[in-house]
């Protein structure tokens, strides 16, 4: 989608696009205008002409999910909607707030992230995909490139404690109706290789824990500023079937103890979120 060439009409008669900002897990993501109110947002829109059934109900599902949300560690929906774009036909589009910074990706890329910060990072992940979990909601692509690192007066309780303030996004393939029911989500591929659980690698039903281990990737990352598994999808799925993560012990005892737990094989072995949040409180009032 060509936001040039858009900008003489508004999605919706309300969204003056602007500029692309990149793709999710299921559409194109663009900043607007929000004309009535002159606000800035993220809309993501799906281009409905050549969309299948299944593709129409992954976008209903990430409105309910985000729907069903409220929290300050999570990007916030505003408005949902559809128009006929002049450039790709019909669309559908989910309108969040915007959120200025940078991602945990691009703060990475600058090498290791410190042990303060890193805890500061996971555990106001840990306490934001608790609060969806508690929802019924499955995350399933926890991964650097979604985890936003926003402006210190966005979220002043947290910010006053020193350390990035950070707010997940894209829930492009979360899943939320089987988790209302059964903590578990539909078996089939999904979620970024690099990132999977050995339950998504083997294309299982993955639940809550899914989502821990690929957290305990994330911060192993942010403490090392090297992926734990690199490689071309099919090989970094498999090799941690293979071989389960190494966590260096220079990290120190406590964070050794917490990603190795949070990375175990078996999703039973895994420890919960509230543990974990509470175990990376701990570690950020370490020196």
């Amino acid at each position: 989608m060509d936001a040039d060439r858009r900008t003489r009409t508004a999605l919706g008669r309300r969204y003056q696009v602007e500029s692309r900002l990149g793709s999710g897990g299921s559409g194109e993501v663009f900043r607007a205008t929000d004309l009535r109110v002159g606000r800035s947002v993220a809309l993501k829109v799906f281009t409905l002409d050549d969309a299948t059934p299944a593709d129409v109900r992954r976008y209903a599902q990430e409105a309910r999910v985000l729907a069903g949300l409220s929290h300050p560690g999570l990007v916030a929906l505003l408005d949902v909607g559809a128009d006929v774009d002049r450039e790709r036909g019909p669309v559908a589009f989910l309108a969040m707030e915007l959120i200025e910074g940078t991602t945990l990706r691009e703060l990475i890329a600058r090498g290791p992230v410190s042990a303060q910060d890193t805890a500061a990072i996971g555990h106001q992940i840990a306490v934001a995909l608790d609060h969806a979990h508690t929802a019924g909601v499955v995350h399933r692509d926890i991964k650097p490139s979604n985890v936003l690192v926003t402006p210190p007066d966005r979220n002043p309780v947290v910010s006053g404690r020193g350390g990035p303030t950070v707010v997940l996004a894209d829930f492009g393939i979360a899943t939320s109706g089987a988790a209302r029911g059964t903590g578990r989500a539909p078996a089939g591929s999904s979620g970024t290789a690099g990132y999977h659980s050995p339950e998504q690698a083997l294309g299982a039903d993955v639940g809550p824990a899914s989502d821990v281990y690929s957290l305990g990737l994330v911060l192993l990352e942010c403490r090392t500023g090297t992926r734990a598994y690199p490689g071309a999808p099919l090989a970094s799925s498999l090799a941690r079937l293979l071989e389960p993560v190494t966590v260096p012990t220079s990290l120190g005892r406590g964070w050794s103890r917490l990603l190795g737990a949070m990375t175990a094989m078996e999703p039973e072995e895994r420890p919960p979120l509230a543990e974990v949040a509470e175990r990376l409180d701990t570690l950020r009032g370490q020196d």
